[in-house]
């Protein structure tokens, strides 16, 4: 049970990665070389919608590649997900900004989990309301835990102890878009194009592929940086994943509509669905108060060591 408990927050913390980053924001990213090209099928140019107003003559690699700097330049969306592993089914919903680094504020709701019985010991609730800044991660502590730290309302994270709790998959967090696993497929020449779909009301172009463990190596140089190819792998040996399937919706405007993955892992099959919209809302976080806040250590002390 530990395992898998321990498992289960690595999934946790990638799938806010998933959902709660919407593109690459360190320097790195943006000297990474463009996706190499791969030829078109006549299929693929045959069934490429007008409504989603893809060059005839552009290969899905290419395509995908204007989508992630699109995506990139909004700067900011709001998110809705749903994510399931095994017997945990949790959802999330909130509102970040890439612009200079991750932030944001997204609610994570457990309470279809038997980790909400866990979260609700530290927040008061079955679910987990978490605060992004650039140096850090907060979670918002409610019910006998406040009395239990001093009073302290907000627990700190920093990127050292997200990766302590995740497994090492947190880094995910500084580094992953909407498009940053479809971006490893057209690196590797997978990403097919399936058709035109209506998601949420909008007409999009869906894109699929299956990534395995073993391509991540060919995928050096052809669109992602070797830190993010590290990360990456290191996601997916965390949470014993050796192959997900990633499907990504794009609307008219070139920007990501809706983006799953599916795989199976340590404790069980796992699926997350992520939805963006409003892109460029305006999102506006601060770190809280240092006076309101305790270090995740702290937790650890009272908990006997355990995370």
């Amino acid at each position: 049970m530990a395992g898998t408990r321990k498992t289960a927050a690595a999934v946790v913390l990638a799938a806010l990665a998933l959902t709660a980053t919407a593109c690459n924001n360190n320097d790195d990213s943006k000297d990474a070389a463009p996706a190499a090209p791969t030829a078109p099928s006549s299929a693929a140019a045959a069934n490429t919608p007008s409504a989603a107003a893809t060059p005839t003559k552009v290969s899905p690699a290419v395509y995908l590649e204007q989508v992630t700097q699109k995506t990139s330049a909004a700067k900011s969306a709001k998110v809705t997900e749903s994510i399931t592993m095994g017997q945990i089914d949790m959802k999330g919903a909130g509102a970040v900004s890439w612009a200079d680094g991750l932030q944001g504020e997204i609610t994570m709701d457990m309470s279809g989990s038997p980790l909400g019985k866990v979260i609700a010991n530290i927040t008061g609730s079955e679910s987990a309301p978490y605060r992004f800044t650039k140096d850090g991660m907060f979670l918002k502590i409610g019910g006998k835990a406040v009395d239990a730290l001093g009073g302290k309302h907000w627990m700190h994270y920093s990127q050292a102890d997200q990766a302590k709790v995740s497994g090492g998959a947190s880094d995910q967090l500084k580094s992953a878009d909407p498009v940053e696993g479809v971006r490893t497929l057209i690196a590797t020449g997978k990403v097919t194009e399936v058709g035109q779909e209506t998601v949420a009301g909008k007409a999009t172009t869906h894109y699929t592929g299956v990534l395995n463990s073993n391509d991540i190596a060919a995928a050096a140089g052809k669109g992602m940086t070797q830190d993010q190819l590290d990360q990456l792998k290191e996601k997916l040996a965390t949470a014993g994943i050796t192959s997900e399937t990633i499907d990504v919706w794009v609307d008219s405007d070139q920007l990501v509509v809706q983006r799953t993955e599916a795989g199976d892992t340590k404790a069980g099959a796992f699926k997350a669905t992520v939805d963006y919209t409003d892109y460029g809302v305006a999102v506006t976080t601060t770190a809280p108060d240092p006076s309101d806040t305790v270090e995740s250590s702290e937790l650890q002390k009272l908990a006997g060591g355990t995370s």
